[in-house]
């Protein structure tokens, strides 16, 4: 059988930290290169739609991945504390 990987929560921390330093710079390229982005998604060529696909698509992964870092081991903290009340 594979190894289940588990992170501890000083590693999800700052993968979360970085994939939203991470966001925050490709919003910041994308806000400052509009004029050349603009350009690329209104030329005819098949490099438009892949163009508006890439920025979507690793904007959506490295938003996506912080936010379910956090929200798993805030979760997970909340349940385990939840576990110990019950007992």
């Amino acid at each position: 059988m594979a190894k289940k990987h588990v992170e501890n929560k000083k590693t999800a921390m700052l993968q979360a930290f970085l994939c939203l330093i991470g966001t925050a710079v490709l919003y910041v390229f994308v806000f400052t290169k509009m004029d050349a982005i603009n350009k690329i998604l209104q030329s005819q060529t098949y490099y438009a739609p892949l163009t508006a696909v890439v920025i979507v698509l690793l904007a959506s992964f490295l938003y996506g991945t912080a936010a379910s870092n956090i929200l798993k081991h805030t979760l997970q903290e909340k349940l385990k504390s939840q576990e110990l009340r019950e007992e």
